[in-house]
């Protein structure tokens, strides 16, 4: 492997010869003289920006293609021609040769090689830049064995600590990407790839998501076998089926391509809104479709989970959608992304009002979620708000899903799909058990504060007893009561509109249960305040003698339910 040195070399070379070298100002002077002997691209061989992009990223290898393959599903940060060429990005390296294969395997401790090389071909059915992966034959199932290349891991190392610096580079010498967190995006790739390289992450979150569909016969997702499984070599039930974009094939075989298209992005619905734990990486090449129309689903090495607090903003967000509530929507987008500055709110929110205009008056069939994506994409790059990796990943899924199912069905109708998926999402983030779940948090957080402030009071009062702030005082000792009396801040709105929430609902099924079946999301909206205004103060007051008061008072409405 040669050595750090003389990789970057190589990567600043090939930068500067697709023509990326003037974003390299700011590297050292004895550096540069090694990008003199880049000569310019020949003039045949002129292409587009975007594809010298791809095509740099190919010539630097696995770790570079990744990278490639990753920024491809964040449309919030490229262009849209960008992102189009990144996803024609070719995963493959040379094979590794048999021999070699069977010595990694055998010097696995507790991998049952001697088992899986009794019947195992020789030629890999695909090879990528981690690993490659064999047909094999283990107690009598048909398996594949993914097994991770020589040096891989070491190679990768490597690159990511160069990416590391490049990402440092650039954010000082290139003004276009100033407005990006480069090196906080590059930590986030590193840890992904890391994952990625260890199988048995992979094997975990295979073996999650089939715990998720037990139950469901339309969804196969492979078993895993762990006795022959380690950390390079992952051994899983070989998927066997047509794939779900071979159109020709599912005609021949007899399949209802629209039942396929339900069925597919109904799999992927029930990822997003019932698990929270979702492929991250759905594209046709990742689904099968087996004899009798199952969904078969492989490749687990990237997935995405959705945090409690992004679901509570995913639910302002389609809150608002459904009542055409610019100010909500706006709310939702604010907690769903990052800011590098103060965004105007009005100015938002008037772009959100033109935005929910112009698909209100649609038929639900008519509306593309991947043209409501696109202007909601836009709308973002305008204000400068970055999408965290699970709200990019959230929005691929969806973008993906209908692709999935118009390649299927040219007249299939996600919305359709999606609607009840959504409605069940909100009505369960809004049910009686989770709200009183949050308003718990609050009320424990409430009183933690009330048990750590008089310790920093007392602190503070001793250090302004001894000469004031300007000798004594350090920022470290009062920076944690500031953050938890920000956060306390938030605390109290939210338990306000919590428990609202909770008594309008207590009053709702107290007198006619049966309306629960027939709640209505909008209602969420209301309620009564009195109750809100008391638990702000009972938060902000941090009175344990109330508080407790106030979780009886729960108690007893949650006995009427």
């Amino acid at each position: 492997m040669i050595s750090r040195r003389e990789r970057f070399l190589q990567i600043l070379e090939v930068l500067s010869k697709h023509g990326f070298g003037f974003a390299l100002g700011g590297i050292k002077e004895e550096w540069r003289a090694p990008l003199a002997r880049v000569r310019l691209i020949d003039p045949n061989k002129l292409y587009s920006q975007p594809v010298h992009l791809r095509q740099a990223l190919e010539e630097l290898g696995p770790t570079f293609v990744k990278l490639g393959q990753v920024v491809s599903t964040r449309p919030d940060l490229l262009p849209a021609r960008y992102v189009q060429e990144l996803t024609r990005l070719q995963d493959s390296s040379p094979a590794v040769p048999p021999e070699r294969i069977r010595e990694m395997i055998e010097s696995e401790p507790d991998s049952a090689a001697e088992e899986i090389l009794a019947e195992i071909d020789p030629v890999p059915l695909a090879t990528g830049s981690i690993g490659q992966a064999h047909a094999a034959v283990y107690k009598g199932v048909d398996v594949i064995v993914k097994v991770r290349r020589p040096g891989v891991v070491e190679e990768v190392n490597r690159d990511l600590e160069i990416l590391s610096e490049l990402a440092k580079l650039l954010s000082t010498y290139w003004p276009a990407v100033e407005h990006f967190d480069l090196e906080g995006l590059a930590d986030e790739f590193a840890q992904s790839l890391r994952d990625e390289l260890d199988y048995l992450t992979e094997a975990r979150n295979a073996q999650r998501m089939a715990e998720n569909f037990t139950g469901d016969p339309r969804v196969h997702i492979p078993k895993i076998f762990w006795e022959a499984s380690t950390s390079r070599i992952l051994t899983m039930e070989r998927i066997r089926g047509i794939k779900i974009n071979d159109y020709p094939a599912l005609e021949s075989a007899g399949l209802d391509r629209h039942l396929l298209a339900v069925d597919s992005t109904e799999a992927i619905c029930r990822m997003i809104f019932e698990h929270g734990f979702f492929h991250a990486d759905p594209h046709p090449g990742n689904l099968f479709v087996e004899t009798g129309g199952r969904i078969g689903i492989i490749d687990f090495g990237m997935m995405g989970t959705l945090t409690d607090e992004f679901r509570d903003h995913l639910v302002t967000l389609m809150l608002g959608v459904v009542q055409e509530n610019p100010r909500r929507v706006a709310a939702g987008l604010l907690g769903l992304t990052s800011q590098e500055q103060d965004v105007n709110k009005k100015e938002l929110e008037r772009d959100v009002a033109i935005m929910l205009r112009r698909y209100s008056n649609k038929p639900l069939h008519e509306v593309r979620v991947g043209h409501l994506m696109g202007d909601l994409i836009g709308m973002l790059r305008r204000y400068r708000m970055h999408l965290p990796r699970e709200s990019a990943l959230f929005l691929r899924m969806l973008v993906t899903a209908e692709s999935v199912g118009t390649g299927l069905d040219p007249e299939f109708d996600l919305v359709s799909v999606l609607t009840p998926y959504a409605q069940r999402f909100v009505l369960h983030r809004l049910s009686p058990e989770i709200l009183a779940k949050r308003l718990r948090d609050i009320l424990q957080d409430a009183v933690q504060m009330g048990v750590e402030a008089p310790e920093y009071l007392r602190r503070l009062i001793v250090v302004l007893e001894r000469g004031g702030f300007d000798v004594h005082l350090r920022a470290d000792e009062i920076e944690p009561l500031l953050r938890r009396g920000e956060k306390i801040g938030h605390q109290v709105v939210a338990g306000a509109v919590i428990a609202a929430s909770i008594n309008g609902m207590a009053h709702i099924l107290a007198s006619d249960p049966d309306r629960w079946r027939r709640f209505h999301t909008p209602l969420i909206a209301g309620g009564a305040t009195t109750v809100g205004t008391l638990t702000g103060y009972l938060v902000l007051s941090t009175n344990v003698p109330k508080v407790r008061r106030l979780a009886s008072t729960i108690r007893l409405r949650r006995r009427a339910f």
